[in-house]
C-alpha cells in the first residue's frame, strides 16, 4: 500500500508533515479510540502518548487518529524515526502552519508554542523512541524542553506521540500502553488478508500482534496464493511455532511476541531472492527514507529500474514502507529494520559505499542552508557508525565555518558532543582530533552564550594538551594545542565581562606562540589583548597591543588580519572620542576587506563605519552604513551579523528621536538572539529596548527590559553586563524620582566596575550618582562624583567622557547659582565637542551655556545659544533635541517678554513631542508641575483638592503676570 502524503483532503482541513502509516486492513481498536478521544477534549490534557512493543499498531492507530478525528483544522505527522532534531520537526510544522520560522532551536521551542496556542491544532510525533537515549534521557537537545514548555501553557491544540520506550516526561502526559488486537479483531483482519485455517487460535497463540499477524499472512500469500491457510506453516519451516509460543520458559507476552516475530521474519527472509536478500541488508545502513538511487549506489551491479521494482516487493512483504512525495521514497519498519541490522553483522562495506554515494552527491560551497550540507552530515553518522573517528571529526570540519556562519551552534554541539563522548570512553588523550573537538565544543558553547561550559570543555582541552610526551613533534603539538586553548579561555572570560582573567590567558596563549614561532598566531594573540584591555578602558595599552599585530600580520602577509587590526584599532580610536581617525582605520579595514572578497569582515567594517558616524551626530550616515551591513549579513545568513547590524540601527534611530522604529530594531535584534542562543546578545538587546523605554517615558516597561537584561548577565557569569543593567535600571528609577533606589543601583554598579577593573565604566557609574544627587538638590555632593568622572575620563583619555562629565559639573555649578563657573565648564565641554566633532554633544553644551545665561537674565545672549543648539538638532535630524531647544528658547522668550516668539517655540515643542509619542512625564517641564498633576490623577478627590487651590491661585497669577508685563514696559521706556 503506497502512502501519500495528504493536504486539505478534507473540507477546510489541512493535513501536512510526513506520510502516515496507510490505514488498509483497518481493525478495531474501538476502545482505544474512544479513550483518545476523551483525552483530545479534555481541556486540561495537552499531550497523549500511545506506548507499545514494537509492531503492535502504535503508528497506524495515530494514523486513524491523524485521518478521522474531528475538531482540528490543522494536523501535522512528523515520524522522527530517524532520530530527526527538534529543529528540523519544528521548522516543518512552522512553516505548513503558516508561522515565521526561526532558524535555529534556541528560540524554536518558544515559537512552536506561540503556534500551538494560536489555534486548535493536532501534532502527531511518531517514533518517539528514535530521539532517546538508552538511559531514556534525550539523545537530541530541546524535545524535553518543548514538553516541559507545552505542559506548563497547552492549550486548545493536542501533542500526540508514539513510542516503544516511554520517556522521562512531565505530568500531565495522558498514556495508553496498545496492546495487540483483540481475538475477533485479529481474526477478522486474517479474514480481510484471506487467510484460512484456526484463525481464532493463531490469534490467541501470538496475542494479537497486529505485524506478526500481517507478516505471516504475506508469507502465506507469497508462497501458496491459492491455499493461504495456517496449516501451511509446517511447510514453511514453522511448524513448531505454537510449542515454542507455548512453551514454559518463554514467559511474559512480550517475549512471545519477539520470539515470534524473529520466526516469521527468518521464515520470510529465507525465501527472498538473493537480490532482495542484499538490498534489505545494504539499505539498512542508511538512515530514514531512500529511493532507487541510493539504493543502486549500495548495491551495484543491477538496474536502478530493477531495483526499484524489487525495493516494491519488500513493501509488498510488510519488510518496507512505500512513500510518494514527488518520487518514490522506502523505509524500514522500524522492528524489521532492528531485525535485519543484527542479521547484516558487519556492514563496513556498506557504510563505505554510502559514503562514496554522499560524496558524490555532497553540494559544494557556497551553501546557504543546512539543507545545502546535509550530505557531509550523513557522512559523518556513517564513519560514526563504522567506529572511525577521526574521519567522521574530518567530515565536519568541511562544513564547520558554515555552521558557526550561520548560528547552527547547537548541531556542532551534538555533533562534537558524539564525538568528545566517545573519544572520553576510549580514553584516547594522544588523539589530537580529540582536543581540536573539545576546542570546537568549547567555542559553540560559548557562541551560545553558555559560557562556564564553554571553560569546562575549553579547560579539558588544555589538560589534555599538557599531557602530550616530551619528543620535539609532541612538543610542539602540546604547545599549539595549549595556545588554541588558552584563546578559548580567554574568549570565555572575556565575555563574562573577567577582564583581566582574559588577559592572563591571552598573554599565555602569546609566550606560547612567539615560542613555537607561529607568528599568525603571535598577531591573534595580541589582537585579543588589544580586545581585552579596550574593554577595560585602558586605551592606550590596547592601541599598543593592537598596533604590534598589525605589523606582524602585515610583515606575514595575513591580508585578514591586517582588517581585524585596523577595525580594532578603529575601535579604540572611537573610545577615546578621536572618531575622525577612528573612520580612516574602519575604512582601510573596509578597502581591505573587500579587496580580498572577505564579506563578513566587509559587513563588521561597515558597522563600525557606521559607528563612528554615529558619535559625530551623523546619523543618517551612520544609518547608510549599518543597512549596508545588514543586507551582507543576511546575504551572506551571518545571523549574528545581523543582530549586531539591526541593534546598531536601532541605536541611530534612536539617537534621531524615532524611538518606535528603534524598538522594531531592537525587536528584531532580539529576536535573533534567541533564535542563535547568543545569551549575551539578548542581554544587550534587552537593555536597548529598556532605554527607548526609557526615553518614551515608560518607566515601568523599561524596568521590565533592564530586570530581564539583568536576569541574563547573573545567569551567564556577565559581570560587565550585570554592571550596565544595574546602571540603566538607576537610570529608569531616577527618571520615576525615586532617586534613593536609583543611587543604590548605581553604588552596584560602580561597585561591579570597579571590581572588574572597568574605568571606563567606572567613570560612567560616577556620573550617574552625580546625576542622581543633583536631582536631589545635594549639588555639592553631585559635584564630588562628577570630578571622579573627569579624573578617570582625563586619566583614561576618553575625550567625550570628560566631555560629559565637563557638562554635568555646568550644570551643578549652574543649579547653585554659580552661573559664571557653570559657564566655564559647559565652554570646556563645547570646545571639546567642537574638536572632535561631536555635534550631539555640541548641541548639549550649547543648551548648559544657554541656561547658564538665561539665569544671569542675559536672555540674548541664552536665545543665542538655544538657537545655535537648534539648528544642528535640526541639522542632524535629531527631533527630540530639536524639541528640548525650542522649549528652552520658548522660556528664554517668554523671561525677555517676547510672548509670541516664545508662545510660537513652545507650541512647536510641544507639537514634536506629541509626535514622538512623549508622555507628559518624559517632556522637560519643572518637576513641580508635573508632581502636581501626578496628584491630580491619584483620583478625584486629589482632583478636586487642585481645583480648588486653582481657584485661589489663579487670581494672584494673574496679578503677578500684569505686573511682570507693566514692569518690563517701564524698564524698556527707561533704557530708551
Amino acid at each position: 500500500m503506497i502512502e501519500r502524503s495528504t493536504k486539505a483532503e478534507s473540507p477546510g482541513i489541512l493535513k501536512a508533515g510526513d506520510s502516515p502509516k496507510s490505514l488498509a486492513y483497518w481493525q478495531g481498536r474501538t476502545e482505544e479510540i474512544a479513550k483518545i478521544q476523551q483525552w483530545l477534549t479534555d481541556e486540561n490534557t495537552f499531550l497523549i502518548g500511545i506506548e507499545g512493543i514494537g509492531g503492535t499498531g502504535k503508528s497506524t492507530l495515530a494514523a486513524k487518529i491523524y485521518h478521522e478525528i474531528g475538531g482540528f483544522s490543522k494536523r501535522f505527522w512528523a515520524d522522527v524515526g530517524n532520530g530527526a532534531s527538534f529543529s528540523d520537526l519544528a521548522r516543518k510544522v512552522l512553516q505548513e502552519f503558516g508561522f515565521s520560522v526561526p532558524e535555529q532551536e534556541m528560540q524554536l521551542v518558544e515559537a512552536l508554542i506561540r503556534c500551538l496556542r494560536t489555534h486548535q491544532f493536532l501534532l502527531i510525533i511518531d517514533n518517539l523512541e528514535s530521539v532517546l537515549q538508552a538511559d531514556r534521557q534525550w539523545g537530541s537537545l530541546f524535545y524535553g524542553d518543548f514538553f516541559n514548555a507545552w505542559v506548563e501553557s497547552g492549550s486548545k491544540s493536542k501533542v500526540l506521540v508514539t513510542t516503544r520506550e516511554r520517556p522521562e516526561l512531565p505530568k500531565g502526559f495522558a498514556w495508553l500502553t496498545l496492546k495487540g488486537l483483540q481475538l475477533e479483531e485479529g481474526v477478522a483482519l486474517l479474514t480481510a488478508l484471506d487467510i484460512r485455517g484456526n484463525l481464532a487460535e493463531f490469534v490467541k497463540l501470538v496475542d494479537g500482534h497486529p505485524l506478526l499477524l500481517k507478516l505471516v499472512a504475506d508469507l502465506l500469500k507469497e508462497e501458496y496464493s491459492q491455499d493461504p491457510d495456517l496449516r501451511r506453516l509446517a511447510d514453511l519451516g514453522l511448524g513448531n511455532l505454537q510449542q515454542l509460543l507455548t512453551d514454559p520458559q518463554v514467559v511474559g507476552v512480550h517475549r512471545r511476541e519477539n520470539v515470534g516475530m524473529v520466526l516469521v521474519l527468518d521464515a520470510s527472509f529465507a525465501r527472498f531472492s538473493e537480490l532482495q536478500k542484499a538490498l534489505l541488508l545494504n539499505i539498512s545502513v542508511y538512515r530514514g527514507a531512500i529511493d532507487s538511487t541510493a539504493a543502486l549506489a549500495i548495491l551495484p551491479g543491477s538496474s536502478e529500474a530493477e531495483i526499484e521494482q524489487e525495493l516494491k516487493n519488500l513493501v509488498k512483504r510488510s519488510f518496507l514502507l512505500e512513500k510518494l512525495n514527488g518520487k518514490r521514497w522506502f523505509e524500514f519498519q522500524p522492528v524489521v529494520l532492528e531485525y535485519v541490522r543484527y542479521k547484516a553483522g558487519d556492514q563496513t562495506e556498506a557504510h563505505q559505499r554510502a559514503i562514496d554515494y554522499y560524496r558524490s552527491i555532497a553540494k559544494q560551497p557556497p551553501w546557504t542552508t543546512k539543507e545545502d550540507v546535509k550530505e557531509y552530515l550523513e557522512i559523518f553518522d556513517h564513519f560514526y557508525q563504522l567506529e572511525d573517528y577521526n574521519s567522521a571529526f574530518d567530515s565536519i570540519r568541511v562544513c564547520d565555518d558554515f555552521l558557526s556562519l550561520r548560528g547552527y551552534y547547537i548541531d556542532q554541539v551534538e555533533l562534537y558532543g558524539q564525538l568528545v563522548s566517545k573519544w572520553a570512553e576510549l580514553d584516547d588523550r594522544e588523539n589530537g582530533n580529540y582536543q581540536a573537538s573539545l576546542t570546537s565544543l568549547g567555542n559553540a558553547y560559548n557562541d551560545l552564550g553558555q559560557y562556564q561550559r564553554a571553560i569546562d570543555f575549553h579547560q579539558q582541552s588544555l589538560d589534555i594538551a599538557r599531557e602530550i610526551g616530551d619528543s620535539p613533534e609532541e612538543r610542539l603539538r602540546q604547545l599549539s594545542g595549549e595556545g588554541n586553548s588558552f584563546i578559548g579561555l580567554g574568549n570565555a572570560y572575556h565575555s563574562l565581562g573577567q577582564y583581566q582573567r582574559a588577559i592572563d590567558f591571552h598573554q599565555q596563549s602569546l609566550d606560547i606562540k612567539r615560542e613555537i614561532g607561529d607568528r599568525n598566531g603571535v598577531g591573534s594573540s595580541l589582537n585579543n589583548l588589544g580586545s581585552a584591555y579596550n574593554s577595560l578602558g585602558k586605551y592606550q595599552r590596547a592601541i599598543e597591543f593592537h598596533q604590534q599585530s598589525l605589523d606582524i600580520f602585515r610583515d606575514i602577509g595575513n591580508r585578514n588580519g591586517v582588517g581585524s587590526s585596523l577595525n580594532n584599532l578603529g575601535n579604540v580610536y572611537e573610545f577615546l572620542g578621536k572618531y575622525q581617525r577612528a573612520i580612516e582605520f574602519h575604512q582601510q579595514s573596509l578597502d581591505i576587506f573587500r579587496d580580498i572578497g572577505d564579506r563578513n569582515g566587509v559587513g563588521t567594517s561597515l558597522n563600525n563605519l557606521g559607528g563612528a558616524y554615529k558619535f559625530l551626530g551623523q546619523y543618517q550616515r551612520a544609518i547608510d552604513f549599518y543597512q549596508q551591513s545588514l543586507e551582507i549579513s543576511r546575504g551572506i545568513g551571518d545571523r549574528r551579523g545581523q543582530g549586531n547590524s539591526l541593534n546598531n540601527l536601532g541605536s541611530a534611530y534612536d539617537s534621531l528621536g524615532e524611538y518606535q522604529r528603534a524598538i522594531d530594531f531592537y525587536q528584531q535584534s532580539l529576536d535573533i538572539a534567541r533564535e542563535i542562543g547568543d545569551r549575551r546578545g539578548q542581554g544587550n538587546s534587552l537593555n536597548n529596548l529598556g532605554g527607548a523605554y526609557n526615553r518614551l517615558g515608560q518607566y515601568q516597561r523599561a524596568i521590565d527590559f533592564y530586570q530581564q537584561s539583568l536576569k541574563i548577565s547573573m545567569e551567564i557569569g556577565d559581570r560587565s553586563g550585570e554592571g550596565i543593567s544595574l546602571g540603566n535600571l538607576g537610570n529608569a528609577y531616577n527618571q520615576l524620582g525615586q532617586y534613593q533606589r536609583a543611587i543604590d543601583f548605581y553604588q552596584q554598579s560602580l561597585d561591579i566596575k570597579r571590581k572588574i577593573g572597568d574605568r571606563s565604566g567606572e567613570g560612567i557609574s560616577l556620573g550617574n550618582l552625580g546625576n542622581a544627587y543633583n536631582d536631589l538638590g545635594q549639588y555639592q555632593r553631585a559635584i564630588d562624583f562628577y570630578q571622579q568622572s573627569l579624573d578617570i575620563a582625563r586619566e583614561i583619555g576618553d575625550i567625550r567622557g570628560e566631555g560629559n562629565s565637563l557638562n554635568n559639573l555646568g550644570g551643578a555649578y549652574n543649579s547653585l547659582g554659580q552661573y559664571q563657573r557653570a559657564i566655564d565648564f559647559f565652554q570646556q565641554s563645547l570646545d571639546i565637542a567642537r574638536e572632535i566633532g561631536n555635534r550631539n554633544g555640541e548641541s548639549n553644551s550649547l543648551i548648559g551655556l544657554g541656561n547658564a545665561y538665561n539665569r544671569l537674565g542675559q536672555y540674548q545672549q541664552a536665545i543665542d545659544f538655544f538657537q545655535q543648539s537648534l539648528d544642528i538638532a535640526r541639522e542632524i535630524g535629531d527631533r527630540r533635541g530639536e524639541g528640548n531647544s525650542l522649549n528652552n528658547l520658548g522660556n528664554a522668550y517668554h523671561r525677555c517678554g517676547k510672548i509670541r516668539e516664545g508662545f510660537a517655540a513652545s507650541y512647536q515643542a510641544q507639537q514634536i513631542f506629541q509626535e514622538l509619542g512623549l508622555p507628559f512625564e518624559a517632556m522637560p517641564n519643572p518637576q513641580w508641575l508635573k508632581s502636581i498633576i501626578k496628584f491630580a490623577q491619584r483620583g478625584w478627590l486629589q482632583f478636586i483638592l487642585c481645583f480648588i487651590f486653582g481657584l485661589i491661585a489663579f487670581p494672584f497669577a494673574l496679578v503677578w503676570f500684569i505686573l511682570l508685563l507693566l514692569w518690563r514696559f517701564i524698564r524698556s521706556q527707561f533704557r530708551r
